[in-house]
């Protein structure tokens, strides 16, 4: 899923995540599964209070954090 448009596209096990496409945890596969039915690809609303969105959004929040952070010790 990439978090940043909330796109999901069904991958094969021999395919590589890139793009900024991050792999979904094991305990949120059967939404994505839900989400995606028969497609291929699907576009998961951001701004709905599902668990893929809250997922993505934590994920947002980390790398904002992280980057903040990090021009926090680039300052010193």
């Amino acid at each position: 899923m990439n978090i940043d448009t909330g796109e999901l596209i069904r991958l094969k096990q021999s395919q590589p995540v890139s793009g900024g496409f991050v792999p979904i945890p094991r305990e949120l596969q059967r939404e994505a599964n839900k989400q995606l039915g028969d497609n291929e690809s699907v576009i998961v609303d951001l701004s709905s209070n599902g668990p893929l969105s809250k997922w993505a959004k934590a994920l947002r929040k980390k790398r904002r954090k992280a980057a903040r952070e990090s021009r926090k010790q680039n300052r010193k």
